[in-house]
Formats: structure tokens, C-alpha cells, sequence
């Protein structure tokens, strides 16, 4: 099969990694990445070579695979277009719930699966990566839950690569799980600079976690979704066992001066809201104070 992949930070780089072994693997770039890229990466202390393409250099993708950030999105589709073919299937490792929609409207829906990653704890800084779990777990699907010929053929692509996927009952569901996930956790690990140890050790912050996650379940049963509150502790359950130092992404993006995904996390919740003609106020709250945070430092 061959994988293209655009964005290589923490997720792109150790899931393209884990298929580079079983399949024919490269990453998308422009001229300038592919000159850092070149040097190679450093993925928990080994260094990395990977296969580099342009979109002079483009050919067509089985599987192509967005591992950027939301803000990436609009750069990441303009580059990777000459890589979609008749043929190509389209994964979205991105945060949120926005992505696949706005993938969908350049590329055509009936290329789009819905998928996201979780479960992957690591620290990115320029082209060095340690993953404290693993890569994570990829969970995909068609939009309307069926086991299509090509949402097998991914699962054994996965399975010979041995990358953890699930292909779960209703995916629409667990992609607003995980936006719930993000939401909560991301936001407030950013704010209140918290590695996973110290959010695993800290009750004060499972309680704001708790606050949050209601009004996003508020939202998701305005868009259709039923969130319940077994999902929120199984949310927190899956978050508070990870008690290395790994951090959020977003920490890591505040920590290093970067944009972030805020306005995708509690930015989103807050447009659902008025969208909805409901109040959100402490989604508002956060991501204002997050935004604040940021101009401070």
C-alpha cells in the first residue's frame, strides 16, 4: 500500500514510523521541510530517516493521512491534493470535530473516513520525539459504522504494522468522546501547565474537568450526540492513568511559544453554543483565559 502522510510532529512522525516497516511510506513537505527533514528525526533516542516528497514529486496515495494541526489544515489540503487519486482513502489524526468536514469539500466525501488518534503521550521539540505509549490508538470508520472493503483493508494495514486501532460501533460518537477528551483536559493542562503525573495527582483538577465536560455534553446532544456521564469517567479514567511526564500537545504548544488549537477545543464549543442559542460560559471562560495566558508569556 502506499501511505502518504502530511505533518510530522508527534503523531505524524510515530505512526508513519510504525507503516514505514510494511508499507511504501513518505511524508508530504515543501522545499524548506524537506531540507530540515533530511537531517532525520529522533524518535525515543533512534534516529529516523523517512522518504520525502514534494507536490512537484507527487504521486498517488492509497492511504492519505493528515497529521497536522487544525490551523495547519488549509497549507497541509493546498500540498497533499496531487497526492488524492480515484483510489484514495483520507484519515484525519486532527483534533476536533471540524476537520473531516473541511477535508470532505476539497477532496470529495466519499474519500473521507472519519478517524482520530488517542492514547499517545509524548514530548515534541523540533525534529526529537519520546513517546511515553506507544503510537497511540487510531480510531476510524465510515461515517455510517459499516465495514467496508477499504476500512478493512486500513485494519490490515495496521495489523501488520502493529499500530493499535480500534473500528469502533458508532464512530460519531467516539470523535465527540475525544473532542470531550481534548477539551477538557488540553485546555486546562495548558492553563494550569500540568504534565499527565500531575494531573493524575490532582483531584482539584478532575473537578474543573467535571464542569467543563458538562457543557460539551450540553452541545453534543444539541448536534445529535449522547454523551453520558459514564463516557466523562471513562474519559477521566483513560486520561489519569497516564502518569508519566508526558504533556498535552497544547501544553507543549504554549510552553514553546506556539499557536494553539484552543479556538478548535473550547472555541468550538463556544460557536456550537451560539449556534444553538445556548450559554456556555465557562468554555467561554477558559478560552479566553487560555488566550490570556498566552500574550503574558
Amino acid at each position: 500500500m502506499k501511505v502518504r502522510i502530511i505533518g510530522a510532529g508527534a503523531v505524524g512522525a510515530v505512526v508513519g514510523y510504525k507503516l514505514s516497516h510494511v508499507a511504501d511510506t513518505a511524508f508530504i513537505v515543501d522545499e524548506e521541510r524537506k531540507k530540515r527533514y533530511s537531517e532525520g528525526f529522533i524518535i525515543n533516542g533512534e534516529h529516523v530517516s523517512f522518504s520525502l516528497k514534494t507536490k512537484q514529486e507527487a504521486d498517488k496515495a492509497d492511504l492519505l493521512v493528515f497529521a497536522v494541526k487544525n490551523m495547519q489544515l488549509e497549507e497541509a489540503m493546498e500540498e497533499s491534493f496531487p497526492f488524492s487519486g480515484p483510489r484514495t482513502t483520507i484519515i484525519s489524526l486532527l483534533n476536533g470535530i471540524e476537520a473531516e468536514e473541511k477535508i470532505a469539500s476539497v477532496f470529495g466525501e466519499e474519500k473521507v473516513l472519519q478517524a482520530f488518534i488517542t492514547d499517545l503521550s509524548s514530548n515534541h521539540s523540533g525534529q526529537e520525539i519520546n513517546c511515553f505509549s506507544g503510537s497511540g490508538t487510531i480510531v476510524f470508520g465510515e461515517k455510517d459504522n459499516e465495514r467496508t472493503e477499504r476500512v478493512e483493508r486500513i485494519a490490515s494495514l495496521f495489523d501488520d504494522a502493529g499500530q493499535q486501532y480500534v473500528i469502533p460501533d458508532d464512530i460519531l460518537h467516539e470523535k465527540w468522546w475525544k473532542f470531550m477528551l481534548n477539551t477538557c483536559f488540553n485546555t486546562l493542562s495548558a492553563i494550569l501547565e500540568a504534565d499527565y503525573a500531575a494531573i493524575s495527582m490532582n483531584n482539584d483538577f478532575i473537578r474543573a474537568v467535571r464542569i467543563v465536560a458538562k457543557e460539551v455534553q450540553s452541545v453534543a446532544g444539541k448536534e445529535g450526540v449522547n454523551l453520558s456521564q459514564n463516557d466523562v469517567e471513562e474519559m477521566i479514567r483513560r486520561v489519569t492513568r497516564l502518569r508519566d511526564h508526558g504533556k498535552t500537545s497544547m501544553l507543549q504548544d504554549v510552553l514553546a511559544g506556539r499557536n494553539t488549537e484552543n479556538r478548535y477545543f473550547a472555541g468550538a464549543v463556544s460557536r456550537l453554543g451560539k449556534k444553538h442559542g445556548m450559554e456556555t460560559p465557562v468554555s467561554d471562560f477558559i478560552s479566553i483565559l487560555l488566550e490570556a495566558k498566552r500574550k503574558c508569556l
